[in-house]
């Protein structure tokens, strides 16, 4: 609320920004006072009311507080994600299912009919049943786990940032 000085006989008159450019009757000589537009009345002192500032700091301080421990979360998760990321980018797999397979079909190629049958044979004769996969494949899932971490660690550096910028946005305007 501002305060507004009455013309005829000087008494304070409390008046709200929504009331900008209306008129209003003065309580003490009842005369009709014109209320400037909102841009002059934002000039005129304020009146001290006791319910808004202690609600006020409030807000604020539960604002901040959200703020702070959000914004620790973010960087908490940012640092992880860089982690992720950096353990990501040095794994290095020059060998893949694909160049795996090429390798397979050159060499079969320069191979004796006869070490095929026999290598056949012993196929039937042995279980194929593989064990462990190949050291190639176990290199390409930790290195996509990794990344997937990163990824992890990143969107709930962001969903975090977020939530503490939108909880600091309400502190202030609370």
């Amino acid at each position: 609320m501002y305060l507004l000085s009455c013309p005829s006989c000087q008494a304070p008159v409390s008046v709200t920004p929504a009331q900008a450019g209306d008129q209003v009757t003065c309580p003490e000589c009842q005369a009709e006072v014109a209320i400037p537009k909102l841009g002059e009345l934002r000039q005129l002192p304020q009146t001290g009311d006791s319910d808004s500032p202690a609600e006020t700091p409030s807000r604020s301080v539960a604002g901040t507080i959200t703020f702070v421990a959000l914004s620790l979360v973010a960087v908490a998760a940012l640092l992880g994600a860089a982690y992720n990321g950096i353990r990501w980018a040095m794994i290095e797999s020059e060998v893949t299912t694909e160049s795996h397979l090429e390798d397979i079909d050159k060499n079969y190629k320069d191979v004796d009919p006869a070490v095929l049958i026999r290598e056949f044979e012993d196929m039937e004769k042995y279980s194929l049943d593989m064990v462990m996969p190949y050291k190639y494949q176990v290199i390409a899932d930790e290195k996509a786990r990794w990344g997937r971490n990163a990824l992890i660690a990143a969107a709930l550096a962001v969903v975090c940032g977020g939530g503490g910028l939108i909880a600091a946005s309400q502190g202030r305007t609370g």
